[in-house]
């Protein structure tokens, strides 16, 4: 291997650990949920899809922290900033689904459909995200 092939060996690292951050993550919040809503029920189907966003949130934030080296040794920095915040984002639904401590007032109803709306939403954002790093990643930008 030549040196004038490395920085495509790069790029190309860079867009394949981008997408597979992506589709894991599109995996994870569309095509998991629906599965899941459509067999199980309401509640089942809630802790199935908590579990299975906050399993792979590490791995897509490792996906995307290798992209993001691969993304700033070919010198693409908006791909590399863009796989950063991916990186993070995709972490934070580890603290998004963290089970809270806080007390419900007497005869109300605590509701934690909201962490999964959240983490849903935020999973899908960070995944276009992390597609959009992958392809500033191969345009070099």
């Amino acid at each position: 291997m030549t040196m004038p092939e490395l920085p495509l060996l790069l790029t190309a690292g860079a867009a394949f650990f981008s997408g597979g951050a992506a589709a894991s993550g599109w995996t994870a919040a569309v095509i998991v949920a629906n599965s899941a809503f459509d067999h199980l029920d309401a509640g089942r189907a809630d802790r199935t899809l908590k579990r299975v966003i906050q399993g792979t949130a590490s791995f897509q934030a490792l996906l995307m922290a290798v992209a993001s080296g691969f993304a700033v040794m070919t010198g693409a920095m908006a791909a590399f900033v863009c796989g950063l915040i991916a990186a993070l984002g995709f972490l934070s639904n580890i603290w998004t689904l963290a089970p809270r401590r806080e007390k419900t007032v007497p005869g109300a109803r605590k509701r934690t459909s909201t962490q999964r709306i959240v983490a849903v939403a935020l999973t899908l954002l960070v995944t276009a995200l992390a597609l959009t790093s992958g392809v500033l990643a191969v345009f070099g930008v």
